[in-house]
């Protein structure tokens, strides 16, 4: 046990500190999602018992973002409902659940609604890092407001992106998938929808 604890203090002191979130030195301007980097989920309540969570795997987002007035900022995402992670044990059944929950009218309906959209209309700021970001979602040919909650995570300039700014959000929200029609398997399937998002944005090459 000694061992395993000099070890576990060695490779604390080989690891960087942790940087405290900062926008001292951020560039305003456009950025774009570093899709390597960049992680969307929806969780929905199952028999009343516990959590079903799935991946959206294709998925972009455009964001103008105002480091002096965070409030300016602008926010565009456009996400594949085709395009899903489900975690299902048996590969054969996986990739055959996820062509019908993407594709069935029962579901995504991605045949019909090929994109799932959020356009940003209002932006405020509740904290020094943290913030809401209201916008318009469209799901399913419908139409709704949304608010994020949002914390930003800080900025780093990885030498592999020739010193340009990195910046990285988490946002969450929940909504009623019955707002925008999707009622399928009532009881079985919550109505409450949690949306998560834990990402990078990478600043435009001018």
């Amino acid at each position: 046990m000694r061992t395993l604890a000099v070890s576990a203090g060695l490779l604390a002191l080989t690891l960087p500190a942790q940087a405290a979130p900062t926008l001292e030195g951020v560039a305003s301007g456009l950025y774009e999602l570093e899709k390597t980097h960049a992680f969307l989920t929806w969780t929905v309540k199952h028999n009343g018992i516990s959590g079903y969570t799935v991946n959206f795997t294709d998925f972009d987002a455009d964001m103008v973002f105002d480091a002096e007035t965070p409030a300016n900022s602008q926010l565009s995402v456009s996400i594949n409902p085709a395009a899903l992670n489900t975690n299902y044990p048996d590969p054969a059944k996986k990739v055959e659940w996820e062509e019908e929950l993407g594709t069935d009218p029962r579901f995504m309906n991605a045949g019909e609604f090929p994109a799932i959209t959020f356009a940003s209309t209002n932006v405020e700021q509740t904290g020094e890092f943290e913030g809401t970001v209201t916008g318009d979602l469209t799901f399913l040919g419908v139409t709704k407001p949304v608010t994020l909650d949002v914390s930003y995570g800080g900025v780093a300039n990885p030498p592999w992106f020739g010193q340009r700014d990195v910046i990285g959000f988490t946002a969450t929200t929940t909504l009623n998938r019955s707002e925008f029609g999707q009622t399928s398997m009532a009881g079985v399937i919550s109505d409450e929808v949690t949306i998560e998002f834990s990402g990078e944005f990478l600043q435009a090459e001018e």
